[in-house]
Parts: structure tokens; sequence; C-alpha cells
């Protein structure tokens, strides 16, 4: 699979190894509940809900399971979020709330509300009037691919082999009991954005010889592959998005019809970047409500989180949005500090405790402040970001010359900065 390797996760989803990186993409615990516990849950939805419009940057979109899980779970929380998001707009007509975490953000200033006039409908159908998502990734494969990764698989078998040979079977030692899902729709709403706006991705020769590949077809979902056998009748000048809806039609089951027919999913742009992330920020004009940055760990991708990344990320950012990433690093949390972010934990219900990181501009939209232990951490070496001044340096070189930064150092080691605070009983 290009050059990846595919492999389920423990909660039935498809996760992916790259062979290049040396890397896996996805977390053993599942490929879907990492992207829910970590880019979905932590947001704070009662201040993402006061907006008509959203847009979200969706950084190393991968086979797209973040951007996947928001719409998901929308789709999922639907009456919920209108119920919510009403009684919010009734809030701001009547100048007070129940909610006493929006109500002192209100009340100091701090987020001006995007509804210029009170006064009018607040009623709707979506939850939001439209969401933009900007998916980057420096790979046309995975997009191509994305659409028709298959989740909430319960009889998996691994191929045995490829996990010793690539060392990924150490990270399935035990299966989930939960089996989260992506809804079919969410897909196909996907698959019709990539067909809409880049054409020429599901036209791909190597797409098309991976999704019809015997040895990989037990990690797709079978009728959207035939569906996009059928869309290779177009071509790009005479498609039509309509004969995409047309044929997805045509595939559904009678009870999946009907239950299309009463939901009319949230409409969304999808605008896909194929390129090296700091190219497509550099001159980004967009403001966005919410960053998912889901790129390899930093010894393998520096040039992703460096101090100058995060600089720009923060210029990009909403005056009430939220960055979030499953990285936990002094290295990577003192580069977002320098760029002027408050940053504080992502907590972990199921596991009862600490994951990733969340970086704002608000202060008052931090639920899980980093402890002293750790803010001192970012003052150690362990703390010495990685620059990339220009956003063009390579990998080797931004690592080449962290390392010489770190040596010539005189701030104290993360393990003499943890002893000392034993010895002295904090």
């Amino acid at each position: 699979m290009s050059e990846f390797q595919a492999y389920f996760t423990n909660d039935g989803s498809v996760g992916l190894y790259s062979q290049n990186y040396d890397d896996i993409y996805h977390s053993a615990t599942g490929a879907l509940t990492e992207a829910y516990e970590k880019f979905i849950y932590p947001i704070n939805w009662d201040v993402l809900l006061l907006h008509d419009n959203i847009n979200i940057l969706d950084i190393c979109y991968g086979i797209g399971y973040n951007t996947k899980c928001f719409l998901n779970f929308i789709f999922q929380n639907k009456k919920k979020f209108l119920k919510k998001k009403n009684n919010f707009k009734k809030f701001l007509n009547k100048d007070q709330s129940s909610n006493e975490d929006i109500a002192s953000i209100y009340a100091d200033k701090i987020i001006t509300p995007k509804t210029k006039n009170c006064n009018e409908t607040i009623y709707t159908d979506n939850v939001f009037n439209k969401i933009s998502v900007t998916a980057i990734d420096n790979d046309e494969i995975l997009f191509g691919l994305s659409p028709f990764i298959k989740t909430g698989v319960k009889n998996f078998k691994n191929d045995s082999d490829l996990l010793n040979k690539h060392n990924i079977e150490r990270y399935l030692k035990k299966k989930n009991k939960n089996f989260p899902k992506i809804k079919n729709l969410i897909n196909f709403q996907i698959l019709s954005k990539i067909a809409q706006n880049s054409p020429e991705i599901p036209q791909n020769p190597r797409i098309m010889s991976i999704l019809n590949t015997k040895e990989y077809s037990r990690f797709f979902i079978g009728d959207l592959r035939r569906i996009n056998k059928y869309l290779l009748k177009y071509t790009s000048s005479d498609y039509n998005l309509s004969n995409l809806h047309n044929i997805y039609y045509r595939y559904l089951s009678y009870c999946y019809k009907n239950r299309l027919k009463r939901y009319k999913i949230q409409d969304f742009d999808f605008n896909i970047k194929i390129d090296d992330a700091r190219n497509v920020i550099i001159d980004d004009k967009n403001l966005y409500n919410l960053i998912f940055l889901d790129a390899f760990t930093p010894s393998k991708c520096p040039c992703l989180w460096s101090y100058d990344f995060f600089r720009r990320l923060y210029e990009i950012l909403e005056a009430d949005g939220m960055l979030l990433t499953y990285s936990s690093s002094a290295q990577v949390r003192s580069a977002m500090k320098e760029a002027g972010f408050e940053i504080g934990y992502i907590y972990n219900k199921r596991l009862k405790k600490y994951q990733g990181t969340v970086a704002v501009k608000n202060k008052l939209l931090i639920k899980h402040p980093l402890s002293d232990a750790d803010l001192g951490l970012l003052n150690t070496k362990a703390g010495i970001f990685y620059r990339d001044e220009n956003l063009n340096a390579q990998n080797e070189a931004i690592i080449a010359s962290h390392k010489i930064e770190v040596e010539n150092s005189n701030r104290i080691s993360s393990s003499q900065y943890l002893k000392t605070r034993r010895n002295n009983g904090l």
C-alpha cells in the first residue's frame, strides 16, 4: 500500500505503518479511539457551538480519521448540539447563562461572539451553517484511500508476518472491547468532495490498483469501492457531482435509504493540499477554530514541531480557537509556549490520565493546566525546541542544529531536575 503497511488496530479500525519513517501512524489501542480521545472529545464544544461557520486545519490528514471523527461526532450528537446551540443563542439575547464557563468568558469580553445581530433568526437544521476543512498531507495515495477505510471490524485477523517484520506486534497486546465506527455516509461525503474538488485523485491508477488488490480488500468498504469503479467512467471534464449521489443511492440497502432520507448531512467544504504543511500555512489567509496536529513524532519529523511552525499556527488560530495534538513532549510544549500559546493537558476519561496537549490563545479555555513539575520541565534541556526560521529546512539539518544547541546549553537535564524535585519532596 504505497510505502505503508496496513493492519487492524485493537478497536477494529485500520492502522498504518510507514516504512520511510519506521513509525506507526496510529495507536495500538485503536486508530479511531485515539482520534476521538485526543482530537474530538477535548474540544470545548460549548465555545465552538457559538459559531455558525467554522474552519478546521487538519495537518497530516493521513487516512482522515480526525476529520471523519469530527463529522461523525456531529452526526451522532446533532439533536443535543442543536438544543445547546439554541440555548446559547438565547443567552446572547438575554445576556445571561446557566453555563458558568461561557458566562465568565463573555462577561470579561475576552471572546467576541461571531453573531453580530442577536435579534436574527437563530434556529437551523444544521449544527453549523458551514464546516470548512483544509486537509494537508504530502501523500496523494492516502487522500485517495481515506474514504474506503474500514472501522468497527470485530472479527479481524492480522498478518503475523507483517507484524513481526515491522515490529508492530508489540503494539497489539490486547483486544479493545470498544468498536467505534464511522458512518458510511461520512465516508461517502469525503469521497464526493475529493471527486468534486480533486477528480485526479480517484482516477490515480495506483489508488485503483490498491483498492482492487485482493491482499488489501479486507481493509476497505466494499460498497464504496464499487462506487469508485463506477465513478471512473466519468472524466474530470464531464464529471457531475449529482451522478455520484445517484450512484451511491443505488448501492444502499432499503433501511439505509430510509435513514438517508431522514437525515441531511452537515454541509462542509473540503480543501485538499498535497504539500509540505509549512508551504501551505506560510501564505494561508484563513483563521481556524480548530487545528489538528497529527504529524509523526518530533524526532522523526521535527519540521512540523518547531517554534517557528507553532508561531505561524498561532497567527492563524482564532481568538477562541484550539490546537490539539497527541504529543506530551516538553520540547513541543516549550515551543508552543514560546510561540505565545497557553497550554494544558488533554484528559483521557477512559484511562483516567493526561495524554496529549491543547494550546489556545485564551487561558480561560484551558480545563487542565500543566502542573508545576511539567512547567519546570520546559526550562530543562528537554525543553529546548527545534528551530526552522524560514520554514524550509530539511529534517536532518533541524535535528543537527538542535543537537548542537542542547550540547552547548547550560540548562539542567530533565533527569537531574526530576531528581531534585524528589529530593525536595515535591
